[in-house]
C-alpha cells in the first residue's frame, strides 16, 4: 500500500468516527463505506480491559466489526463485560508470527502493551494505543 492511499483511508476512518461520535451515523457509515475490521491484540496484561472497551465503543459507532487475538487462551467475558449487539470474534495466538497475518487484514489496529507497539508500528495501518490515564481517578 502505497503511503498516499495510507493517508487517504487514515483520513477517511477520522472523518467517519468524528461524524460518529457527533451522532451522524448515517455519514459516517456513508463515509467508512464498509464495515471496518478492528483488530485487538491482547497480551494478557489488566490494560487489555480498556483496549477492548475502546475497540467495541468504536465499532459500536462506526457499526464495525471487532477480532480480539488473546495471548493464550480464549477470555469471553472480556467483551461481554462491555455490552452485546455486536460481530466480534475471539482467537487465540501463541507466538508473534500468527498475529502479523491478522494484521495484514484490518483496517485498524488497537492495543495496550508497550511491547506490542514496537513490533506493529512500522506497518502502513492505522494504530491506537490505549492507556489508562492514571493520574485521574477511575483510570
Amino acid at each position: 500500500m502505497r503511503i498516499k492511499d495510507f493517508m487517504n483511508k487514515f483520513d477517511d476512518y477520522m472523518a467517519a468516527i468524528s461524524f460518529a461520535e457527533a451522532g451522524e451515523f448515517d455519514t459516517a457509515r456513508q463515509i467508512a463505506r464498509k464495515k471496518t475490521k478492528i483488530l485487538v491484540i491482547c497480551s494478557g496484561s489488566e490494560e487489555d480491559n480498556y483496549a477492548i472497551k475502546y475497540a467495541v465503543s468504536l465499532a459500536k459507532r462506526v457499526q464495525g466489526v471487532v477480532k480480539i487475538l488473546v495471548n493464550g487462551g480464549s477470555s469471553k467475558n472480556l467483551i461481554e463485560q462491555f455490552g452485546g449487539g455486536l460481530f466480534y470474534e475471539i482467537l487465540s495466538f501463541s507466538d508473534f508470527l500468527e498475529v502479523a497475518r491478522y494484521i495484514e487484514e484490518s483496517d485498524l489496529i488497537i492495543i495496550a502493551d508497550e511491547k506490542m507497539f514496537d513490533e506493529i508500528k512500522l506497518r502502513n495501518i492505522p494504530l491506537i494505543f490505549v492507556q489508562p490515564n492514571k493520574t485521574l481517578l477511575g483510570g
